[in-house]
Formats: structure tokens, C-alpha cells, sequence
């Protein structure tokens, strides 16, 4: 009892003891480790003499198993990364799509930002326009009334100088007249006076030649006058 209960508190001690005894096989002791393990499990620790070849048979069948889940690893692993890859090209798809789209929006930023300062600048050429127009127009229609004030002066001067023609022939009309008579009274008063073979006097011919001379001064004198003051009004 003593040795089993040194062979049931410790194995050590036991293979000690059946050493001492003579060597006693494994295969004919085996030692119960634990109290709680059944014949059940002390069979699986130590199948039959034939266990080898379905351990053989399990093994191989593992190694398979093993060898399929690698090869279905492998192909899976490959997947991902064809799958990586195809992410990447599309990642820098985009890339280069968003790249050239922000290029496109800040060329379009450009022309919409040259084209208001070119409608701004067309606006104020527009203004500038306007307003020299009205000014222009102003300028024509003071023109034009200037031009119409001349019309009106020039055809007032015409009128004028026209009545000044007319009233310097009536004086040329009368200054002949004049001549005319006193031609007639100097003839008629030298056969009356004078003899015959009797001359004229000479002071009787120089009056009438005063007379006559200073009718047409006169008549010229007034003409220029009438002339000089429709000019001047």
C-alpha cells in the first residue's frame, strides 16, 4: 500500500521503485497520472498496434487539407492584391480626372473673370459713348441754331444791301435827273441873257458844275451812310 501510494502521489517515485525492482515495461504499468481520467482516455493515449496507419492515413488526409487552404490562401491573397492594384488605377483615375477637372475650373474662372472686366470695360465705353453723343448732339443743335441766326442775318444784310441798291439807283436816277435840269435851266437862261454872239459867263458855268458835283456828293455821301448803319444794326 505504501508503494501505491507513493505510485499515486508521484510517478517519478514510482518509476524509481519498478527500477529497483528489476525494469518493469512502460506497456505493462501504466500510471494513473489523475484520478479522473477514464479507460476511454487512456485508450486514445495509447491506441491499438494498428493506430499507426490511420494516424498515417489522418495525417496525409490533414496535410492535404492543409495544402487546399494554402493554394485557396494563395489564390485569395492574389485576389486582393489584383484587387489593390485595379484600386490604385482607379484611385489614380481619379486623381488625374480631378486633377484635370481643377484645371478646366480655374481656366473657366480665368475667361469668366476676363469676361466681366471686358463687359465692364464695354459698359463704361458704352457710357462714354452715351455721353459724348449728347454732348455732340448739344453741339450741333447750338450749330445749328448759330447757322440759322447767320441764315437770318445773312438774308437781313441781303435784304438791306438790296434796299441800299435800290435807294443809290434812285439817287443815281435823281442825281441825273438833277444834271439833267440844270443842264436844260443853264441852256435855257444863257439864250434868254445873253446876245448871240454873246459867251456864257464863265461864273454862271462853274456854279452849275459846283451844283451839279455836290448833288452827286451828296447823293454818294447818303448812299454809304444808309449802307454803314443797316450794316451796323
Amino acid at each position: 500500500m505504501e508503494n501505491g501510494d507513493e505510485t499515486l502521489a508521484s510517478p517519478t517515485a514510482a518509476a524509481e521503485t519498478d527500477a529497483l525492482n528489476g525494469g518493469v515495461a512502460e506497456e505493462e504499468q501504466v500510471p494513473i497520472t489523475h484520478p479522473a481520467k477514464s479507460y476511454v482516455t487512456l485508450a486514445d493515449d495509447n491506441p491499438a498496434p494498428n493506430g499507426g496507419v490511420v494516424k498515417e492515413e489522418e495525417g496525409g488526409a490533414h496535410t492535404t487539407a492543409k495544402s487546399y487552404a494554402a493554394v485557396a490562401a494563395q489564390a485569395e491573397i492574389e485576389d486582393l492584391r489584383a484587387a489593390k492594384l485595379d484600386l490604385e488605377e482607379k484611385l489614380a483615375e481619379a486623381r488625374r480626372e480631378n486633377k484635370s477637372l481643377a484645371e478646366e475650373t480655374h481656366r473657366s474662372e480665368g475667361i469668366f473673370t476676363q469676361a466681366r472686366e471686358e463687359v465692364t470695360i464695354a459698359e463704361f465705353a458704352a457710357t462714354s459713348a452715351e455721353k459724348e453723343v449728347e454732348r455732340l448732339d448739344a453741339v450741333l443743335r447750338i450749330e445749328k441754331g448759330e447757322h440759322e441766326l447767320d441764315k437770318q442775318r445773312h438774308e437781313k444784310v441781303a435784304k438791306e444791301v438790296d434796299a441800299v441798291r435800290q435807294e443809290k439807283l434812285k439817287l443815281e436816277e435823281e442825281i441825273r435827273a438833277l444834271k439833267a435840269s440844270a443842264t436844260a435851266a443853264a441852256t435855257t437862261k444863257e439864250r434868254e441873257a445873253a446876245p448871240a454872239s454873246e459867251a456864257p459867263k464863265e461864273g454862271e458855268v462853274a456854279w452849275l458844275g459846283m451844283a451839279v458835283a455836290a448833288a452827286a456828293g451828296a447823293a454818294g455821301t447818303a448812299a454809304i451812310m444808309l449802307v454803314y448803319l443797316r450794316l451796323k444794326r
